[in-house]
């Protein structure tokens, strides 16, 4: 009897470690693997954004690289198009925009959308009634100016940056370093430098 018990105990005591054990794995850091990750889905988007599924993703070159550039995801921008705008020019890497945008993280456990780090509007995009951002194009990072400079008024984008075209190995404020970024942007207008 006292074998069936000391059995007993020792299989509870190894469920219970077990549990434990799960647990643990499943507090994993929020940020593990991070760059590794980054990559990954960079990857995977830069693989849909080639085959062009549903007809409606662009790719471009990094702004201010030249076409010997081989082809390597991280300079490379990659645009799905949910709406087009009727606008028929686009701004210039110095131009002042007007936008509406939000910009996330890749999702995680905790964020299956993506952790929000920045926006210019709460709720769901409504172009009628969002206050668009005023922002230099010069002053944003690569990847960004790269959709910006390709987009026309009305254009309603989601824009995924791969962490090198973003804020790279350091990050920035909220941006861990090795954060690829996923942007829902909206140009609003664009003023172009020396107009009123």
């Amino acid at each position: 009897m006292k074998i069936q018990n000391l059995k007993a105990l020792l299989l509870l005591l190894m469920a219970a470690f077990a549990v434990v054990s799960c647990d643990e794995t499943d507090e994993a850091g929020e940020f593990d693997n991070w760059k590794a990750r980054n990559i990954a889905f960079i990857d995977s988007i830069a693989n849909v954004a080639r085959t062009n599924a549903g007809g409606n993703w662009k790719t471009f070159l990094a702004y201010g690289l030249v076409d010997t550039v081989k082809w390597s995801n991280e300079y490379y921008v990659y645009c799905q198009v949910l709406e087009s705008g009727d606008g028929t020019s686009m701004p210039h890497y110095n131009d002042t925009v007007k936008v509406n945008y939000r910009g996330r993280l890749i999702p995680t456990k905790n964020y299956p959308n993506g952790y929000v780090f920045d926006q210019s509007y709460r709720g769901e995009l409504d172009p009628e009634v969002n206050v668009p951002a005023v922002l230099n194009l010069a002053g944003c990072v690569r990847g960004w100016t790269t959709a910006m400079t390709e987009m026309v008024k009305g254009d309603v984008w989601r824009v995924y940056i791969p962490y090198e075209l973003g804020y790279g190995k350091d990050g920035y404020s909220a941006i861990p370093a090795y954060s690829a970024l996923v942007f829902d942007m909206n140009l609003v207008d664009f003023s172009q430098v020396g107009s009123n």
